[in-house]
């Protein structure tokens, strides 16, 4: 596979531990230091290269959430209708670009299992359905297990920020307390527990901060 790695310049570790790993697992990948020739047209060589990768992997950081360069390749690869693949650097999934806030983001902790997904690493074998309720109800304490069509309310005052230990840590905004106490629908729930509600869809929302409503 080709995949297309975008970064701020002060991320480049990240970028060149992530293309290390990725070429390991018998991809190719384009990054500009990497990739770019000396006196070569950096324009023309990103729209090459981005025309023929089919990942658009973007490295969304404090710096690169800043750059005009990344935020314009990530408008291209949109335009290309590349797969969209965001990985965090020490930002939360409120911090990401509102056109592709609802996508699944990995923490730069969690990366591999994104090489997992792509390598064809098979998964774990189902549990039945009745050792799965067993551990659910174990797992997860009442309240805070939710799937689409619920009906939630939000909690009725600021929560502090749901901060993981490995994963995705979702951030509390100021302008979410617009939306304390108020009731909602669950739209959709990723793979990694961030809750999408119908009344603010832009946001993503820590689970718990949301009740069940059974009025």
């Amino acid at each position: 596979m080709n995949i297309f790695i975008s970064h701020s310049s002060k991320d480049k570790w990240a970028a060149r531990r992530i293309s290390e790993d990725l070429q390991q697992h018998g991809h190719e990948v384009f990054v500009d230091e990497k990739d770019i020739k000396t006196g070569e047209s950096i324009d023309h060589a990103i729209k090459q290269h981005l025309g023929e990768s089919e990942h658009f992997l973007i490295l969304l950081s404090p710096a690169s959430l800043k750059s005009e360069w990344v935020l314009m390749e990530l408008g291209g690869a949109m335009a290309l209708g590349k797969t969209i693949i965001p990985i965090l650097l020490y930002v939360g999934a409120n911090e990401m670009p509102q056109a592709i806030n609802l996508k699944l983001a990995r923490d730069i902790n969690d990366v591999e299992k994104y090489y997992d997904e792509i390598s064809g690493k098979p998964k774990d074998p189902p549990k039945s359905k009745t050792a799965q309720k067993n551990v659910d109800k174990k797992a997860a304490p009442k309240g805070t297990s939710f799937q689409e069509g619920d009906n939630v309310k939000v909690i009725s005052s600021e929560p502090a920020d749901a901060l993981r230990d490995t994963g995705l840590s979702i951030y509390w905004h100021d302008e979410m307390n617009t939306f304390l106490g108020q009731k909602a629908n669950v739209t959709s729930v990723n793979d990694e527990g961030v809750v999408i509600i119908d009344i603010a869809k832009n946001y993503g929302w820590a689970p718990e901060w949301l009740i069940h409503d059974r009025s």
